[in-house]
């Protein structure tokens, strides 16, 4: 058994500004913690200019710290809240509203800290102008920061999509000239049949033409279930499928037309080289939060395999564009038999 995993191949885009998301998820763990981390370094840095290293004061700085803390979160939690609408405003107004949200809780917070703690703290109206002064210089680079990398992700985002669209469009050719053949040849001898295979070649084609996206196991099989039929007016009882799917599996996500190129893989170079034909097992099953997808056929002594590589490559291709480091594939390839294991993580899904 040979296991590997494969990246999508590196493309060159225009760098534009697309339609996506104005700000990160802001709810994100790895988001959280940069906000907190930078905020911090915020506080040390007003403690330093107020104080001077050598009077510096640790309850002074732990003071600025929960001001700071206190408007960064409260902004976060409003903005994360606005999340939806702000994606839906042009860039300009998001951004406007986002500095306005920071801007106002900046205010708000340094009021109630003016009139509840002025005299302690000696805190004064110009301590507030200064710290809307303060609170509009940082957010200001912090969310144009934010926005850039947001931007940035989904120019990567937007790329993916092409790429997996255009490996999608791909698949179309492998079994159209062998359904038209078959079609054609059933239009005086059983016109029923024809029709029927004229439908569920039109439903392969419009999954093949969607945008590329996740469906239920389930759905899959079903669209597996026409090619198969077309396949079968062909071959007959030649082909036979044993399907093994777990209850449990059939909600999973998988990509859309994933498993009718290794289906026409197994057909192509396993059981239609045999006199006798062969039984092609697909099995589908989610252990320890992970799908497992195994396609299994019958091959011919002296066969090769090689034949695979072009509609695997481009079935691998998609699985990685979709599941990245959480996908992982091997290949048993022996005297009599050749098998694909797949399998992808769902934590995320």
């Amino acid at each position: 058994m040979i296991p590997t995993t494969r990246k999508l191949e590196a493309g060159v885009f225009e760098a534009l500004q697309i339609q996506g998301d104005f700000l990160p998820d802001l709810k994100s763990a790895p988001v959280l913690l940069a906000i907190f981390l930078v905020s911090e370094l915020l506080a040390i840095t007003l403690a330093i200019a107020h104080y001077g290293v050598a009077a510096f004061d640790w309850a002074g700085l732990g003071l600025i710290s929960i001001s700071v803390q206190w408007v960064v979160l409260a902004s976060l939690l409003i903005i994360a809240g606005l999340r939806r609408w702000l994606n839906k405003r042009s860039a300009a107004m998001a951004g406007l509203s986002c500095f306005a949200i920071v801007q106002s809780i900046t205010l708000i917070f340094s009021y109630i800290a003016l009139v509840n703690y002025g005299e302690v703290l000696g805190l004064t109206w110009p301590n507030v102008v200064d710290n809307l002064l303060i609170s509009a210089i940082f957010s200001g680079i912090g969310l144009r920061y934010m926005y850039l990398q947001q931007q940035v992700r989904n120019q990567q985002q937007a790329h993916l999509k092409s790429q997996l669209q255009a490996l999608q469009s791909r698949i179309q050719p492998h079994f159209l000239f062998n359904c038209m053949n078959t079609i054609a040849s059933l239009i005086e001898i059983d016109p029923l049949k024809a029709e029927r295979a004229v439908e569920d070649l039109s439903e392969l084609f419009r999954a093949s033409l969607a945008e590329p996206r996740l469906v239920p196991v389930a759905d899959e099989m079903a669209l597996c279930e026409r090619y198969l039929g077309i396949e079968k007016l062909r071959m007959g009882e030649r082909l036979q499928i044993a399907w093994a799917i777990d209850d449990e599996a059939k909600q999973a996500p998988i990509p859309s037309l994933i498993l009718q190129p290794l289906l026409e893989n197994a057909i192509k170079h396993g059981v239609q080289p045999l006199p006798d034909g062969g039984t092609i097992e697909v099995t589908v099953l989610i252990r320890d939060e992970q799908l497992h997808l195994t396609v299994a056929n019958p091959v011919a002594d002296g066969v090769s395999v090689k034949g695979h590589q072009l509609a695997l490559n481009n079935v691998l291709a998609r699985l990685q564009g979709h599941f990245g480091e959480q996908f992982a594939w091997e290949i048993d390839s022996r005297a009599g038999r050749y098998e694909i294991n797949i399998h992808y993580g769902l934590k995320n899904f």
